[in-house]
């Protein structure tokens, strides 16, 4: 059986994986057996059974110890809604709860990475895209491993970049020193514009050159004359006018999403 070793350095609830359970670089997806949990609990507050031999139910102090007391600890985890939920229930619900565990670079390299979880029917591939809850996400202490729990059944994963990585960008870019000429494109989706609604009538988008936009003297051939860059886009979009608005539209590039999907 795997073992989990304890970080040197990190407080006693940070528990990581070692390398047979969790190998660098490698993501580990898992389900939350309520059952076991069950057991653990009914083992940790075994000791505070009402054993004596009144009509009480034997489990009537364990539970009524367990939803009081540990409740606030969940606060640090979990929706405050929820953990008021748990403190006027008199016995736990059994909720299902997915996760992962990831361990890779990019944990430190990325540290404000974003995950969106879905249940079956609900991807964004589906008619009504749903975001199920999640419970906890964070990397364990300074380690390179990232712990995230969901409430539900989650059947596709994304992991993304943070928001703030949006930018302008190209696609393909090189420079020819022989002969001062840079060889570049731009991914551009043909949209429409109708008052204050922009649609993408085709989602394939199309390799357009904007190496004529690059400025001819500027060093290294990396500043792009952005009236000439309209210019372009525009003679590829029906010679439409191009304002700042649309040019941001077509120039942004989006985070990096990684995306997993589990069949049932």
């Amino acid at each position: 059986m795997a073992k989990l070793s304890l970080l040197k350095g990190v407080p006693f609830n940070y528990l990581v994986p070692d390398e047979s359970m969790l190998p660098p670089e490698s993501i580990k997806f898992f389900y939350v057996d309520p059952n076991w949990q069950q057991a653990l609990i009914d083992g940790a507050f075994s000791l505070g059974r009402n054993l004596t031999n009144e009509a009480t139910s034997m489990g009537m102090s364990r539970d009524a110890a367990l939803t009081q007391n540990i409740a606030g600890s969940m606060a640090d985890y979990l929706d405050q809604n929820y953990v008021n939920k748990m403190k006027k229930i008199t016995t736990p619900e059994v909720q299902t709860v997915t996760g992962f565990l990831i361990r890779s670079s990019v944990v430190n390299a990325y540290p404000n990475m974003g995950v969106n979880a879905y249940p079956s029917g609900h991807t964004p591939l589906d008619s009504s895209p749903q975001l199920l809850p999640i419970l906890r996400y964070e990397q364990l202490g300074s380690s390179d491993v990232m712990i995230c729990l969901i409430q539900g059944e989650a059947v596709q994963i994304d992991l993304h970049e943070a928001p703030e990585v949006l930018h302008l960008g190209i696609d393909d870019y090189s420079y020819d020193k022989s002969n001062n000429t840079v060889t570049a494109s731009k991914s551009v989706k043909s949209f429409t514009v109708s008052g204050n609604s922009v649609s993408i009538p085709n989602e394939n988008p199309t390799s357009v050159p904007i190496g004529s936009a690059f400025r001819k003297n500027a060093k290294a051939q990396r500043v792009i004359n952005m009236s000439t860059l309209a210019s372009t886009i525009s003679s590829h979009e029906n010679n439409v006018a191009i304002n700042s608005a649309e040019m941001g539209f077509v120039m942004t590039e989006g985070v990096g999403t990684v995306s997993f999907t589990f069949n049932s």
